[in-house]
């Protein structure tokens, strides 16, 4: 957003952020997989959001525009036909902005129907029966998937509806190369998770219920310090200062060749 609205007066900054924002997406993309643990689930509302941002510096960006435009109006008639255009865009910007909600609002909180029946069908086909709507049955795909035709377990599922696209043929036509059946080939359908009988029980409990109290962890230090505390404080909450220890500089190691810290936790996915 930043770099739209700054554009309208520079024009290469939109080039040095297109670079910043290709490194960022490769850090981003590695600490939510592997750095990262939110605890919260947004439930996809952060890209409707970013989306209603980028508006944001549009609107800010033309309405920037506009005033250079008639800035420049004073002294050049010829800057009077670029303001009439940025003040058409504007209205075009806020007219499509308009439309956009209308469509994108009733996605945000329900499922659609037409979503609803295509999974339906999906599993249908993949189960071999024919659903209430009167699609085939997909046995053909099922006996197909057995026999080695389709790639992997799924049956109708594993088999490509399309050919794979080029880069502006999926940007042009998302319609077809995005639709629901492409984008749930791409969900994994071989994962099991299971829980043990404790997690299975307190999934849904406050964690001021399920939770137990967090193990405090302190390095060791050589006068003894740490080990009179874990004496003490065990009697109250759990203690340790296994793995970790102060340095002659008396900066905090981890002894990582050990393994796990001892505040490992698994996580759990649900």
């Amino acid at each position: 957003m930043i770099a739209i609205c700054y554009a309208a007066i520079a024009p290469l900054v939109l080039l040095f952020a297109a670079i910043g924002l290709f490194f960022f997406y490769f850090a981003y993309r590695y600490n939510l997989l592997f750095v990262t643990n939110a605890a919260i689930d947004t439930k996809g509302a952060v890209y409707p959001r970013a989306l209603q941002q980028i508006f944001v510096g549009l609107y800010i960006a033309e309405v920037c525009l506009i005033g250079l435009f008639a800035i420049a109006t004073g002294a050049s008639v010829g800057a009077l036909g670029p303001l009439i255009l940025m003040i058409i865009f504007l209205v075009f910007t806020a007219l499509y902005h308009i439309s956009f909600n209308a469509a994108l609002g009733p996605h945000l909180n329900y499922l659609p129907k037409s979503v609803d029946a295509e999974e339906r069908r999906l599993l249908a086909a993949e189960s071999g029966h024919t659903d209430s709507d009167g699609y085939e049955n997909g046995l053909a795909h099922k006996e197909a998937g057995k026999n080695g035709i389709a790639n992997g377990s799924n049956g109708a599922s594993d088999a490509a509806p399309h050919k794979k696209p080029n880069f502006f043929t999926k940007w042009l036509r998302p319609d077809i190369y995005t639709d629901y059946e492409t984008m749930r080939r791409l969900v994994p359908k071989d994962v099991t998770i299971e829980y043990d009988e404790f997690t299975e029980s307190h999934a849904y409990y406050n964690p001021a219920i399920s939770s137990i109290p967090p193990l405090l962890w302190i390095p060791r230090d050589p006068v003894g310090i740490s080990q009179q505390e874990v004496r003490d404080t065990a009697k109250v909450n759990p203690i340790t200062d296994e793995g970790a220890f102060l340095d002659e500089k008396n900066k905090v190691v981890w002894d990582a060749q050990d393994g796990r810290p001892p505040i490992y936790e698994e996580k759990v996915y649900y």
